[in-house]
């Protein structure tokens, strides 16, 4: 018979471990808090259902629904009107620059092909056709009537000027003041090209106040015919060149170191020198419309 293979070997059952000896944990291993258990959910509340809102509430919320569009559409249309009126502003102020540089343009060539030039004024000697002074030895008083013409001559050949009604005044020129001889009226006319105008008027004062230094200065002056007077004319001018026709403008004349004319003159009578006329346009002497001088 064959012999019995013999039995395996058994494998020793391992002990329980007891409650008293837990079994050692690695010394390499972290201790961790034990985690703590959230707390339980409360149940959920029930929603109490919603009440629909009242007819007249439901009624006011649908129109203002429509007033709430209405502004916003007005306000996305206000920024395109802002961007419109600055637009036409731009294109206003584009016009209106544009017109001002034709009006320029036309003014240069209207005064390269008519090269205007302002007329020449003068005055000529006064006539006194009468002249007293009272002796007194408190208070002296004169009368005096002065016969008064400015010479104008327009040198352009294609423009005319048109003078308006004005006055004219006359003084009698003293170291110690001017002494007022009175006004008059002095009538307008029409300067035409290349010719001679003349502005006439007579100035009459009576009972003219002086002490007696400057009365004795006037008779002195007055034998000898060294008077010596300064007129004034404030009128109004406009130019004209073929149908263009500018407005009126005040204008004024002043005519400084007027001389006496000598006994026996007659007023319109060129006797002595005549005194040259300054002009002032708006009140300002005229020095950018006058280029060329006063001869």
């Amino acid at each position: 018979m064959a012999d019995k293979p013999p039995p395996p070997p058994t494998k020793p059952k391992p002990k329980p471990a007891t409650a008293a000896q837990p079994a050692p944990a690695p010394a390499t291993a972290r201790t961790t808090p034990p985690l703590k258990k959230p707390p339980p959910l409360a149940p959920p509340t029930q929603a109490r259902p919603l009440k629909p809102p009242p007819a007249h509430q439901y009624r006011q919320q649908q129109q203002q629904q429509p007033a709430n569009r209405k502004r916003q559409y007005g306000r996305h249309r206000g920024g395109g009107g802002g961007c419109s009126g600055r637009r036409v502003c731009c294109l206003a102020t584009g016009f209106v620059l544009l017109a001002l540089c034709l009006a320029l343009a036309a003014a240069c060539l209207a005064y390269l092909y008519y090269h205007p030039r302002p007329p020449s004024f003068h005055l000529q000697p006064l006539a006194a056709t009468r002249f007293r002074v009272g002796n007194s030895s408190a208070v002296s008083a004169m009368d005096v009537t002065a016969a008064v013409r400015v010479v104008s001559w327009n040198p352009n050949d294609r423009v005319s000027f048109e003078y308006g009604d004005g006055e004219g005044r006359v003084a009698l020129a003293d170291a110690d003041g001017d002494v007022a001889l009175g006004w008059a009226p002095v009538a307008g006319f029409r300067h035409a090209p290349r010719s001679v105008a003349t502005v006439a008027f007579v100035a009459a004062a009576k009972g003219v106040v002086v002490d007696e230094a400057v009365a004795a200065r006037v008779r002195d002056r007055y034998r000898r015919r060294q008077l010596a007077f300064k007129v004034v004319v404030d009128t109004h001018v406009g130019a004209r060149a073929g149908a263009v026709r500018t407005g009126m403008v005040p204008v004024r004349l002043l005519c400084d170191g007027g001389a006496m004319a000598p006994r026996g003159g007659v007023s319109g009578s060129v006797v002595g020198p005549m005194s040259k006329c300054q002009v002032y346009l708006f009140r300002v002497r005229c020095y950018f419309f006058c280029i060329t001088p006063m001869n």
